[in-house]
């Protein structure tokens, strides 16, 4: 009996001593996983604050140069006194005179002028200096003649008066000996300050001089002191911490507060600091850490008594042996899935890392480089897929998942959706049937994206587990007699997979477990799809209903309510999608037809540029216009064997200009085939372009396959010769090598890599820039360069047009111009500019009052990030403007001979004698009332726009 117990007894503490082990390995997992999240906070914090310093940078250097350039201006006009030996009153005259053009240059910051000139102290105010002042010891006077033929910036002091901070600008004049000085205000920094802290950007923000002495701070009782000096304080502190970093940013500990700290050097040897207190975010951490420690010490104490005493009482042992075995089950789910994450997880990065290890070894192969980045691809796309499963499934169960209507076109829906499945259904051998019900409405409002995330993910799952047969989509709708407004549509996914046993039902919507493990252990996925598929339809006012039958398929529906906004019946929509996917994998065929004559109408000159290099080596001859009436002017010149027409324009838009052309019986290109160009590339439906006129459809950005597979469709087939792709490229120009990449003098045979373009090393530097995207969309870095170039001198007057349109609230031209900016800022690769300027159009199309408000609130921090782009493009056309400022400027009469010269080679359409004269011209610099005329010309022979060459040429 005895031995019984400490058998009991015994086996108790093994238990509990297993236990600890256990908790003490999760302990061991929390704890990596704070260290984690303490490093993301940190990173977060630091990247916030980078951005913020950066600002407040930006503005005190824009401040201070407007108080330097005061400065330059005066001493201009006084060195002119100087020279014509003005007497004392005189000079004192200007300075009070000019006071007031000094005060408005700097906005209100200059104090007063003043000076020693010819050895006479004059000033602009009424402020008479002291018998024992002595102007040469003052500081102005000192740093001038240290600085000589620079503006002198004197160290900051605290005014007595205003008890504000200001610092002087000098500078020594003319004759070597005078000296002028302007009082300015930091005020200005003060309120920057303040306004950044105000608006929780940040906690503290600072402006220290080189001798760590406070210019400006949130914080107004900081003013004047000297951070250097006070051991033991805050100030002292964070001068240690700045000393002793090797980086923009660091922390340190104050109070028993934690602080991060961002750094950037402004003009003067000033630092501006940006000073965020996150003891709040780290004590958080700290807290859930210590309460888990706290949490699993008293789990362990507690098993540790129950199994010490569970020997005593044999009914107390048996209920907790069954709460063990359901902790031990759920330890086992839980188990599983950690297992499988881990296994899915590390599979595609293992495969990414191996890859990129083969692309390093062997990028001299350029096959072996693209079937390695296709691995790659696959491999992050899984990736992806796991994290985003995660995600969801997270928002879902936090309640952060929300619905939001919108409204769009069936036909879309299902073409994406089709589109999308198609290769995975061909690349496992299946069969893809469609059974849509024609007579469903074709506009309707819902949840567009999360209607299509629950039928990709019910689609996806069907061809995981069908090895053979097929896939059926089925779409029916009911009308519902108590809401006329509205319809049921039903949905239906069907496989002839491995079905489901009637015992695994229950499973199959449970989170982290997958049905029957072991047989479907070689299929990829996290047991979480069907779980967020049943949450998403939940939110939607769905259920998802299964039926299926062991070994031989499962068929997947739900039903969903959606408001009708337009009765028109679809109509049938299997045929077109057939057609449209098997062109999908034919190889890109490229052709010449220089016989062939194009007409291409775009109101963004951007777009005509690049739609003219894509086709440049086709040798078509490719007229260009503007807007739908310079296009219709050219239609009725000459006969194309195809038109182009952008749809969103000004004054006339595409379809009106289709119907005016097709109205038009005696214009020659009555018949001509049309294709209309979008930027709406999921919302427009092909069916209402042709229902419009159009002979077909292309969506911008325009991908050049597609554009070369249209024109060969539409162009006389005896106008056209094909050349296979493998042809093309043999007859392509040797200094290209991949696309968009031009071979460099130091990519030796033997280099790894070859050494990168200047474009490249570029956009390298420029984070707001996707050189892939960019190149992918320009096809190559010849056309990038141009449309780079035109997107960099169209910023000023887009800007202009957009805020002007705003401002009279003509919504229909404001709403053009941005989809334009959409269009042409995707073409460069600036993403986040593009995705800005398309919310803008979406709010212009619809335009309730909500989207007004909206379109006024963020339409100015469009603008600002549009304008940014100046100084982030400048670089590479620094050099160029300054060129042409430094060249001679050329005579009227001189400019006017030479459009003279180019009118008489524009009759017998010279381009290359054109092209030389608009060389010559920009040798010179152009007079200020001729620039205008000049950039119209220019960019009419740059779009070879004939008729709007001569235009410009008679104006």
């Amino acid at each position: 009996m005895r031995r019984g117990k400490v058998k009991i007894s015994s086996s108790a503490l093994r238990g509990a001593a297993i236990s600890a082990l256990v908790i003490l390995f999760f302990l061991g997992v929390i704890i990596a996983y704070y260290v984690m999240l303490t490093s993301e906070t940190r990173q977060r914090i630091i990247k916030s604050s980078e951005l913020i310093a950066a600002t407040s940078a930006q503005e005190i250097n824009t401040y201070l140069s407007n108080g330097v350039y005061a400065m330059q201006l005066v001493c201009h006009e006084l060195d002119n006194l100087l020279r014509d030996e003005r007497p004392p009153h005189e000079i004192r005259s200007f300075l009070l005179e000019y006071f007031s053009v000094v005060k408005s240059i700097t906005s209100g910051n200059a104090a007063s002028l003043y000076g020693l000139f010819n050895g006479e102290h004059i000033t602009g105010d009424d402020w008479v200096p002291p018998p024992d002042f002595k102007p040469t010891e003052r500081p102005w006077y000192i740093d001038a003649r240290a600085n000589s033929g620079q503006v002198a910036v004197v160290d900051p002091y605290i005014d007595a008066r205003t008890n504000t901070m200001m610092l002087s600008f000098s500078k020594t004049l003319c004759d070597a000996q005078s000296v002028a000085a302007m009082d300015f205000s930091l005020a200005p920094l003060q309120s920057i300050t303040e306004e950044l802290a105000a608006r929780n950007e940040s906690d503290m923000e600072i402006v220290l001089d080189m001798k760590y002495r406070v210019i400006a701070h949130s914080d107004r009782s900081e003013l004047g002191k000297s951070y250097l000096a006070g051991d033991g304080t805050f100030g002292n502190a964070l001068v240690n911490a700045l000393r002793s970093s090797g980086n923009n940013y660091f922390s340190f500990s104050f109070g028993g507060a934690d602080y991060i700290a961002y750094t950037v050097s402004v003009a003067n040897d000033w630092l501006c600091l940006s000073v965020f207190d996150a003891t709040s975010s780290f004590s958080r951490l700290r807290n859930l850490l210590f309460f888990t420690i706290i949490t699993s010490a008293l789990v362990v104490s507690v098993l540790s008594i129950i199994m010490l005493y569970s020997g005593r009482k044999a009914s107390l042992a048996r209920k907790l042996n069954e709460k063990a075995e359901r902790a031990d089950a759920a330890s086992k789910a839980k188990s599983a899935f950690l297992s499988n994450m881990s296994h899915e997880i590390r599979t595609p990065i293992t495969a990414v890392l191996g890859m990129n290890e083969m692309i390093l070894r062997e990028s001299d192969n350029q096959q072996s480089v693209i079937e390695y980045a296709k691995n790659i691809r696959t491999a992050g796309t899984t990736l992806l897929s796991l994290v985003n499963d995660i995600l969801d499934f997270s928002k879902i169960d936090t309640g952060k998942m929300e619905i939001i209507p919108t409204d769009y076109e069936l036909s879309s829906l299902i073409n994406d959706l089709v589109i999308m499945i198609q290769p995975k259904v061909e690349a496992k051998g299946l069969q893809l049937k469609l059974d849509f019900d024609e007579k469903m409405p074709g506009r309707l409002n819902g949840d567009e994206i999360r209607i299509r995330q629950v039928v990709k993910g019910i689609l996806t799952n069907a061809i995981k587990y069908t090895k053979e047969g097929s896939i059926t989509i089925r779409i029916v709708h009911e009308k519902i007699p108590d809401d006329p407004d509205s319809v049921f549509l039903d949905f239906s996914i069907s496989d002839t997979g491995i079905g489901i046993k009637p015992e695994d039902m229950e499973k199959l919507f449970s989170k982290f477990e997958r049905i029957e493990e072991k047989r479907n252990r070689n299929i990829a996925g996290t047991g979480l799809g069907l779980n967020i598929t049943e949450g998403l339809l939940e939110m939607m006012g769905s259920k998802l209903k299964v039926e299926s039958v062991y070994g031989k398929g499962s068929t997947f529906s739900f039903r969903l309510r959606q408001k009708v906004l337009s009765w028109e019946a679809m109509g049938r929509y299997e045929a077109p999608c057939r057609t449209s996917l098997p062109a999908q994998k034919k190889s890109r065929e490229t052709f010449i037809a220089p016989n062939a004559t194009l007409l291409v109408v775009d109101d963004t000159p951007m777009n005509l540029t690049v739609f003219k290099g894509l086709l440049k080596n086709t040798k078509m001859h490719i007229d260009t216009a503007e807007s739908g009436a310079r296009g219709l002017k050219l239609a009725k010149a000459r006969s194309y064997d195809l038109i182009v027409l952008d749809h969103m324009m000004p004054e006339k838009d595409g379809i009106e200009t289709l119907h005016e052309l097709r109205a038009d019986a005696a214009n020659p290109n009555q018949k001509t085939p049309v294709i209309c160009l979008t930027a709406n590339a999921i919302t427009g439906a092909r069916e209402m372009y042709l229902a419009e006129g159009f002979d077909d459809y292309l969506t911008k950005p325009i991908e050049g396959a597609d554009l070369e597979a249209a024109i060969i469709k539409y162009l006389p087939p005896e106008k056209v010769t094909l050349q296979e792709a493998e042809e093309a490229e043999e007859n392509a120009p040797e200094e290209m090598t991949t696309a968009g990449e031009a071979a460099h003098p130091c990519a030796s045979p033997g280099a790894r890599t070859p050494c990168p373009s200047k474009l490249r090393t570029f956009y390298a530097s420029v984070p707001e820039l996707n050189y892939g995207d960019a190149v992918r969309f320009c096809a190559n870095e010849e056309l990038l360069e141009e449309t780079l170039e035109q997107f960099y001198h169209a910023i000023k007057p887009n800007i202009s047009a957009i805020g002007g349109f705003l401002e009279e609230k003509d919504y229909k031209n404001y709403t053009i111009r941005v989809h334009a900016l959409k269009s042409s800022a995707r073409l460069i690769g600036a993403e986040a500019l593009s995705a800005d300027a398309r919310h803008l159009e979406d709010l212009g199309n619809s335009l309730t009052d909500e989207d007004i408000k909206y379109i006024e609130e963020l339409t100015p921090r469009l603008l600002e990030d549009y304008r940014r782009f100046l100084d982030l493009l400048s670089p590479l056309y620094a050099a160029e403007e300054a060129a042409r400022e430094a060249a001679p400027e050329i005579s009227a009469g001189e400019l006017n001979e030479a459009y003279e010269a180019i009118k008489q080679f524009v009759e017998s359409f010279d381009i290359d004698a054109i092209d030389g004269f608009i060389a010559e011209i920009r040798k010179y610099r152009i007079p200020k009332p001729e620039e205008a005329k000049f950039a119209t010309v220019e960019e009419c022979v740059r779009n070879m726009d004939w008729l709007g060459l001569e235009e410009a040429l008679r104006g």
